[in-house]
């Protein structure tokens, strides 16, 4: 299949699925089903759904895997196997033990098929996981709009299921940190958040903070993630290599889809990176503050919340204003984004399975298309009134709107009064 082929078939798709999610998100009889009913139907719904759409690509179609897997993924797993060493035999833009990871899934199966399948099945533990202590601190309703929104959602089956992504390792390694919190077990919650920085790649440190000023006993909890990063970190260094070559090798990239592209090729005013570094950091540190504001003295329920909404937030403040973004990192927190929606809302519905349609195709047109071209490119382009570069403007305004629909909604959520809550205790208040 050809790069245009599959941008064909990738907007043919997401648009199918996305008049499936609208269909099923307005019925109101899987609102009358009993919980269990529903959950199993939701799990069911989910295996069945993603194993039909692997089959039916990769073993009917026999359509090759695409993007990271080949790229990145495959090659670096089985440099693994040949007992070669990350950042020192090759280079990677991943976490130390990604590679290992991967390499695990193909010793089982040796195919780049086993490293999707690897995560179809962490993507399955994180809806299932998310049903199962969801309505501890989120409302039956709440559970079931996002559940619905998640099992439809092009954006889950696109970036997992045929892309393979490795962020939904993150997603359940976030989860399962929940999880452990509402068990009491505040150290180990820290240790899963921590491993998901050495086994996928940096990114989760971004929800660190917002773990910190929200979970109480916040030093056991950051104690558990360091006593993770030390141990890995500390035997790569130990063994001579330079853990830093992900950080270096990504500074100085950028991807459209986001707003420094969209304002550079729009305007033609090149921004130094250290600007837009600066801007992320800056909102970032607005939306931990906002969060440690609204944590303090809030009930257990509330501070679950604050949690899982800031997450959110965080997520998508970094996918708007971050230089190098990519839509697969809506996967990271992609239940508590869905949580944002309320998918008895048609309207909502409709508009985020246009947002999930602009995030398939958007930069999947900029490196099939355009060639991954520049904001200066994209600028002269646009002068030119370019069809091309036309259409990736428009997309691009559909993504980044989303991007800030979704974060103020978010916000909104944030500052929401802590009193309109009367869920049982979600988060221990001590050990």
């Amino acid at each position: 299949m050809t790069g245009n082929q599959a941008l064909i078939a990738r907007t043919a798709l997401s648009v199918l699925i996305g008049g499936i999610s609208i269909s099923v998100c307005s019925l109101s009889s899987l609102r009358r089903m009993t919980r269990r009913s529903f959950d199993r139907m939701v799990n069911f719904a989910f295996i069945a759904s993603r194993l039909a759409a692997y089959v039916g690509i990769f073993f009917i179609l026999h359509i090759p895997p695409r993007g990271d897997i080949p790229a990145f993924y495959w090659d670096e797993a089985k440099a693994v196997i040949a007992h070669k060493l990350p950042y020192r035999d090759f280079p990677s833009s991943y976490a130390p033990l990604h590679p290992y990871l991967d390499a695990l899934a193909i010793k089982l199966w040796f195919s780049p098929l086993a490293i999707i399948l690897l995560a179809i099945c962490a993507e399955a533990l994180v809806l299932r996981l998310w049903l199962y202590i969801g309505r501890d601190f989120l409302t039956e309703q709440e559970t079931r709009s996002s559940a619905l929104l998640y099992l439809t959602s092009i954006i889950s089956l696109q970036f997992v299921t045929i892309d393979g992504q490795d962020n939904v390792i993150i997603a359940l390694l976030l989860i399962l940190a929940l999880l452990l919190l509402r068990r009491s077990q505040i150290v180990a919650s820290g240790a899963a958040v921590g491993l998901g920085v050495a086994a996928v790649k940096f990114l989760p440190l971004l929800y660190f903070p917002a773990f910190f000023v929200v979970v109480p006993r916040r030093w056991r909890w950051l104690l558990g993630a360091s006593l993770v990063l030390v141990a890995i970190f500390g035997a790569a260094v130990a063994a001579h290599l330079p853990i830093l070559q992900p950080l270096l090798f990504e500074r100085t990239m950028r991807s459209a889809g986001n707003l420094p592209y969209l304002f550079e090729g729009i305007t033609g005013i090149a921004v130094p990176s250290g600007v837009w570094d600066t801007l992320v950091l800056v909102i970032a540190i607005a939306i931990i503050l906002l969060v440690a504001s609204k944590a303090r003295g809030a009930n257990a329920v509330f501070r679950s919340r604050l949690l899982i909404f800031g997450s959110a937030a965080l997520t998508l403040a970094l996918l708007l204003f971050s230089k190098k973004s990519w839509p697969p990192y809506l996967m990271l927190t992609f239940f508590p984004i869905c949580l944002l929606v309320r998918s008895w809302s048609r309207v909502r519905t409709l508009l985020f399975a246009i947002f999930g349609v602009s995030a398939v195709v958007c930069l999947s047109y900029w490196a099939t298309v355009l060639g991954q071209f520049e904001a200066v490119t994209f600028h002269l382009e646009l002068l030119a009134l370019k069809p091309h570069s036309l259409i990736l403007l428009i997309t691009q305004l559909v993504l980044d709107t989303g991007y800030c629909w979704l974060l103020y909604l978010a916000l909104r959520e944030i500052c929401r009064d802590q009193s309109a809550f009367s869920l049982e205790t979600a988060l221990p208040e001590s050990v």
